[in-house]
């Protein structure tokens, strides 16, 4: 137990250390090209922080094997890991804290895409133009369930839709439209202000019911019709949540409609920081336990060289996916899957050695 608390000490510093140093890096070349364009001292901070919170979610898998390196290079170098081994602990045991802390972090970096952590990136953006408020899609058209729906303009920062337009047909025939200049959506559903309700009756012969038009001042509808989703799907946006991408599968799918592009990006934030992990394992097995018989130095060059060759590989593969030239199940889980298989087998052959 002390080993293990000895280890996962040392491998969590240097992961600190270095995933903020690089993180932090990348935002402070970025910021020195930008900083004349950016108004005041507040706003100067938000963009360092925001670009910083991108670069830690682009780095931060890397960041874990990096710091696996080091660590384990700093354990050979003291000889501790020499003394591990004679103490009887066996390979696997001194794994065990590499893979556990590495895992525990890949879940807490899975997790943080199920909050606005994603929109670091457009929030920097929209800092460097001199935007105060989100992107405003306008003249949205979609289906959703048996409805058509007109937005003219649609705010999902504020939750707000103008003018706005439902089309509705009933199986017997009839139709409903809903008119109205404002609408409110509060989570579960919208709330149409100031509405005009135009029935068109299902036409029965001369003399049959005509139009009937009610105005209300709230009329509830569109249950789970959710702007934040809709405008990132048909704008084509990658900065989704977990939940987000999840929800807009779930809805595309529904409405019969093409997945794959929202597939790749879910497929992305949930499985491919995985690789970090097996990374971990095949590294660390791959590392001599002693400095006589190898150069570390040369040694550490050559896996930060395949750590960003396979990290640059995934995120190719990803992109690819996201053209549609290869369908995400292939493009990404099959190749993380594959990682995994590899991983396994340096732990199965490698630890009995």
């Amino acid at each position: 137990m002390r080993m293990f608390r000895y280890v996962s000490r040392l491998y969590l510093t240097h992961f600190v250390i270095i995933a903020f140093a690089l993180a932090f890096f990348f935002a402070g070349l970025d910021y020195m090209q930008n900083a004349a364009k950016l108004g005041g001292f507040n706003i100067k901070v938000l963009y360092l922080f925001y670009k910083g919170a991108y670069a830690l979610n682009l780095l931060f898998p890397i960041a874990l094997v990096l710091s696996m390196i080091v660590a384990k290079t700093a354990l050979i170098r003291s000889n501790a890991l020499v003394s591990f081994y004679a103490l009887g602990y066996s390979k696997k045991a001194v794994l065990r804290p590499f893979f556990w802390v590495s895992f525990l972090l890949t879940l807490l970096y899975i997790g943080m895409h199920f909050t606005p952590f994603v929109d670091a990136e457009m929030a920097a953006k929209h800092l460097l133009e001199g935007k105060k408020t989100r992107t405003v899609t306008r003249n949205l058209f979609v289906k959703y369930n048996d409805s058509f729906i007109y937005i003219s303009e649609i705010i999902p920062s504020q939750k707000l839709a103008r003018q706005i337009r439902i089309y509705h047909v009933l199986p017997d025939g009839s139709a409903e439209m809903i008119y109205g200049p404002r609408a409110l959506f509060d989570g579960r559903g919208w709330t149409v202000e100031q509405a005009r309700i135009i029935k068109k009756p299902k036409p029965d012969g001369l003399g049959g019911q005509g139009l009937v038009i009610e105005e209300k001042a709230k009329v509830r509808t569109l249950e789970g019709f959710k702007p934040k989703i809709l405008t990132s799907v048909f704008e084509g946006a990658r900065a989704y949540t977990i939940q987000d991408a999840y929800e807009a599968i779930r809805l595309l799918e529904r409405e019969d409609l093409q997945t794959q592009k929202v597939r790749a990006v879910f497929y992305h934030m949930l499985a491919t920081p995985f690789f970090a992990v097996f990374l971990v394992v095949i590294f660390f097995l791959s590392i001599p336990p002693h400095a006589r018989s190898t150069n570390l130095l040369w040694v550490s060059f050559t896996l930060i060289g395949i750590t960003l060759f396979v990290w640059s590989l995934f995120y190719l593969l990803y992109r690819i996916s996201l053209t549609g030239v290869v369908m995400p199940e292939l493009g990404i889980l099959l190749s993380v899957a594959l990682l995994g298989l590899i991983a396994l087998y340096s732990y199965l052959f490698r630890t009995n050695r």
